[in-house]
């Protein structure tokens, strides 16, 4: 008897706890939304603004001149659109470049956890989350792209777009991969709460 008692007292515990979650569900949904939104706002503002008011190269040479650096940089060399970069004859445009990517992977990378995370929340299926996420980055880097065209000496390149689906395609990896991990630390416990 004290174990059927037991069983119900957990079962009601546990429809108690599915209902709270149920009604806090639409304001973790409208959050998600408002810092996607948010994030498309900061991408979209950066595209507006300059390449002066967005180089880091004044501040790499006020830092190169800080540290001295003693020996030859290789002859790292690519050519990107029409432009060639090369770390030992203009190492300052290489590095920024390298910089300017970067962000692009970091910033698309967000975006995609964004959506895809706000998605997989309202309990869609994985692969209809992260097509939506993809095309969600897609839609937007190719907008961001437009809206640099309009920037002072800015350019806009499809290959941009493509930067940043990897980086969108990167951030949900590691978001899944966070989650399969965290998940995996956090089912020993469980079970061992379950044995005792």
């Amino acid at each position: 008897m004290k174990v059927v008692r037991t069983l119900l007292m957990e079962e009601d515990y546990g429809k108690r706890r599915h209902k709270h979650r149920r009604k806090q569900r639409p304001y973790v949904y409208i959050l998600s939304l408002l810092l996607i939104v948010a994030w498309v706002l900061v991408i979209w503002h950066f595209s507006t603004q300059s390449y002066q008011q967005q180089t880091i190269q004044p501040w790499l040479h006020k830092w190169s001149e800080k540290v001295k650096i003693g020996y030859a940089l290789p002859d790292v060399q690519f050519t990107y659109g029409e432009l060639e970069y090369s770390l030992r004859q203009r190492p300052y445009g290489f590095v920024e470049f390298i910089f300017r990517k970067s962000a692009h992977l970091f910033v698309y990378a967000v975006l995609a956890v964004l959506i895809y995370g706000g998605l997989r929340y309202r309990k869609m299926r994985m692969f209809t989350c992260m097509a939506s996420a993809l095309v969600v980055v897609a839609v937007i880097a190719s907008i961001d792209e437009y809206i640099q065209q309009f920037s002072p000496d800015r350019t806009s390149s499809i290959r941009d777009v493509g930067v940043d689906l990897l980086g969108g395609c990167g951030g949900i990896a590691l978001y899944i991969g966070a989650n399969v991990v965290f998940r995996r630390f956090r089912s020993p416990r469980r079970s061992s709460v379950k044995r005792k």
